[in-house]
C-alpha cells in the first residue's frame, strides 16, 4: 500500500510571464475534465469508467472534497474541446489530517502533454491567484512513490507537513 504525503508551500506572486494559457475551470468543463482524469491514470486507478470519472469531477466541483475555488482551479484548453492539463483546488480539504489552507485536490496532465511544463505552470498560476486572494499557503497530498510529482513539488518549495507542525 502506498503512503500519501501531505505537502505545503507559501503562495507567491508570479515573477515572470508564463507561456501557457489557462482559464478557470467551469461546470461546462466537466465532460472534458472527466476524460482528462480518466485518461491520465492507468485503467481502474482513478475511475473504473469515463462516466465514473466525469461523475467524480462533477462531485469535486460540487464540493465533495471541500468548497471548490474556481478562480484557483485552472484548465489548459487543448484542441477540439479537450483539456491538456488541469488543477483543481478547494478552500479547505474535507479530511481531518490536512492543514487549514487551500488544498490542491487534483493536478492532471494528459499523457500526450506531459514533460512540457504544464503542471508546473498550473501550480505557479494557482499559487499566484491564491496569493492575490490573501491565502498565504497551499497544500496537497501526493503518493510517496510518485517521484516525478514529488520532484515537481519540491522544486516549487513545497515541504512535508504533519498535523504536529
Amino acid at each position: 500500500m502506498n503512503t500519501m504525503v501531505t505537502l505545503i508551500a507559501r503562495t507567491a506572486p508570479l515573477e515572470r510571464e508564463l507561456p501557457m494559457e489557462s482559464r478557470p475551470a467551469t461546470e461546462a468543463d466537466i465532460p472534458a475534465l472527466g476524460k482528462l482524469y480518466f485518461n491520465a491514470y492507468d485503467p481502474g486507478e482513478a475511475s473504473e469508467s469515463l462516466k465514473a470519472a466525469a461523475a467524480d469531477i462533477d462531485a469535486s466541483l460540487a464540493g465533495k472534497y471541500g468548497t471548490f475555488l474556481p478562480a484557483a482551479s485552472q484548465v489548459v484548453p487543448g484542441r477540439d474541446g479537450n483539456i491538456d492539463a488541469a488543477i483543481l483546488v478547494v478552500e479547505r480539504a474535507v479530511w481531518d489530517d490536512t492543514p487549514e489552507t487551500p488544498f490542491i485536490i487534483e493536478l492532471i496532465t494528459d499523457p500526450e502533454h506531459r514533460r512540457q511544463g504544464l503542471a508546473e505552470q498550473l501550480v505557479l498560476t494557482c499559487m499566484d491567484i491564491l496569493f492575490n486572494a490573501g491565502h498565504p499557503e497551499v497544500a496537497l497530498r501526493v503518493d510517496s512513490t510518485n517521484s516525478a510529482a514529488l520532484a515537481l513539488y519540491l522544486s516549487l518549495d513545497f515541504r512535508r507537513w504533519s498535523a504536529d507542525d
